[in-house]
């Protein structure tokens, strides 16, 4: 879990899955990077106010900032329609 980011890459992913939920209306998810080479992603959680959104630090290294966003979108909308 990233509870304080601790380099660029992890400001940017907390503040966009920040900036989507809220867009999306639902409380903020828990972030984490987990290490695999494989572009992934997922959404996790019982409820839309206790979630996770995880990312790979595969697609962190291989897809562009906004190919992320639209990943992170798709995980947040998982949340957001339980």
């Amino acid at each position: 879990m990233i509870e304080q980011p601790r380099n660029e890459r992890e400001r940017w992913l907390v503040n966009t899955v920040a900036t989507q939920a809220r867009q999306a209306g639902i409380a903020m998810p828990q972030v984490a990077i987990y290490h695999a080479p494989d572009i992934n992603a997922f959404a996790t959680g019982a409820r839309r106010d206790a979630s996770l959104v995880a990312v790979s630090t595969g697609l962190l290294q291989n897809m562009s900032p906004d190919e992320a966003e639209a990943v992170i979108a798709h995980e947040i909308s998982h949340i957001a329609n339980g």
